[in-house]
């Protein structure tokens, strides 16, 4: 896992690799981002700093803008971000603005069905965004 070297402590980036997404977890503009490939090895260990980061932050925080921009998502990995996903639920439950922007090529079907899939299993608004 490369993490940057980021000076803000608030801002989390992990980068890209082969077989896994870039991470973003920013503080101060309440942004968490994964994008790219997603079928690490290790689906829990990639995964895991974004749900450090979540339970770290759900007290304090008022809003969170969540954006998931994936060209392919292993079966493990589904079940990881379905994860991430129940706790922006508990989050969004607890009275905090949890916006979800599912993005997806336009011919990409089956992306899509997953974004739709999650949408009707998590009680949190999801935006979908063909490109």
């Amino acid at each position: 896992m490369n993490m940057n070297n980021n000076e803000n402590p608030d801002i989390t980036i992990i980068e890209e690799t082969e077989d896994s997404p870039k991470i973003i977890l920013d503080k101060e503009k309440y942004l968490l981002k994964l994008s790219g490939p997603s079928f690490p090895e290790d689906a829990y260990e990639t995964y895991q700093p974004v749900m450090r980061w979540l339970s770290s932050i759900a007290d304090e925080i008022v809003q969170l803008t969540c954006e998931f921009e994936f060209t392919i998502l292993s079966s493990a990995s589904n079940k990881l971000l379905f994860e991430i996903l129940l706790k922006l639920e508990e989050m969004y439950q607890n009275g905090k603005d949890i916006a979800i922007f599912w993005y997806h090529d336009d011919f990409d079907e089956d992306m899509q069905e997953e974004g739709e899939s999650f949408s009707q299993s998590i009680h949190v608004p999801f935006k979908f965004i063909a490109k």
